[in-house]
């Protein structure tokens, strides 16, 4: 089975104006149950409706595992779809890339999920029931079908409806996990697949890239990168062929606790704006880490992590 990312072109996105392709790493993980369990709280507080219409999409990404089930989009979704579709000023042909929602299990929730169409396909064919995956989703908000199956004359009632809000999550993309970074320690990492750099170099690119899931403490701690860090910054994006001006994509570095042990890890902006957004000093993070090389000071050597990307789980 081939491992990778899924999505629907570029047109897509813009056709829904939740976000450009280039945002992605823009999007906050917060997990359904949490947006699930808010959405009911407000809910209760106001005048029950049969459908509550979302001003805005929050577009989000959560770690799922994919059940292989699937089906088509219901009746009343799909009216429910085609109303925020247009109250969102879109065209009407959008309603018809959310045909199939598939089944997601989050921490032993289960959750209907319109899927764009393109993605929709690509889940078919190249996803396994039982596949962990991270999706990238927004909300539209939800409705009631039992009381939509009231208030229509134009059919029987030989199959009731739930009688109770239905809210409506659609993905857009679907990143596999896959293994190319494997919960590791820091400092298993430094010690497993050291390899020393020279006695007269100061700043060492490690050309291996090691890659590690690190579960790290956050001290809430942040700093500019300075000195023979931000060279070592500056090299790690020369030697892979970046832009002129692609290091400034990564000017800060957090300070995390593995173990007993301290790091500073140097963070991709958007990462730094998150995590003091949505992470608590103290909290403990997944972090994507890179070892990017190493530096000496006098006798002691430096290990140098960079991560562009953060889950809490």
């Amino acid at each position: 089975m081939k491992k990778g990312i899924f999505a629907f072109p570029l047109i897509l996105l813009l056709a829904w104006g939740v976000a450009a392709q280039s945002d992605w790493h823009t999007y906050p993980f917060r997990d359904l149950a949490t947006v699930n369990a808010g959405e009911e709280a407000l809910y209760d507080k106001t005048q029950k409706a049969d459908m509550v219409i979302s001003a805005q999409p929050f577009p989000s990404k959560t770690r799922v595992t994919f059940t292989g089930k699937k089906r088509a989009v219901s009746e009343y979704g799909k009216s429910y779809i085609k109303l925020w579709n247009e109250s969102r000023g879109m065209p009407a042909s959008n309603v018809d890339l959310l045909l199939e929602e598939f089944l997601f299990l989050e921490r032993g929730n289960e959750y209907w999920m319109p899927v764009v169409k393109g993605t929709a396909q690509a889940i078919g064919k190249d996803l396994r029931p039982g596949e962990e995956v991270i999706i990238y989703y927004f909300y539209l908000g939800g409705f009631n079908p039992k009381s939509l199956q009231a208030k229509d004359t134009s059919k029987t009632k030989d199959n009731p409806e739930s009688d109770t809000m239905h809210w409506l999550f659609a993905v857009e993309r679907v990143e596999t996990v896959g293994l190319s970074f494997a919960l590791m320690r820091l400092e298993d990492v430094i010690e497993q697949n050291k390899e020393m750099p020279g006695k007269s170099e100061d700043i060492w690119f490690d050309s291996r890239q090691i890659k590690a899931k690190a579960r790290v403490v956050f001290t809430g701690e942040v700093r500019e990168i300075s000195g023979k860090r931000r060279q070592l910054r500056d090299l790690w994006f020369e030697k892979r062929g970046a832009p002129p001006g692609t290091s400034q994509l990564m000017q800060s570095e957090g300070l995390f606790k593995d173990g007993d042990n301290e790091h500073w890890i140097i963070l991709r902006n958007q990462t730094r704006d998150h995590l003091r957004s949505y992470i608590k000093k103290g909290d403990t993070v997944y972090l994507n880490a890179i070892l990017a090389g190493a530096i000496r000071d006098s006798s002691r050597i430096e290990w140098v992590f960079m991560s562009g990307e953060y889950s809490t789980f």
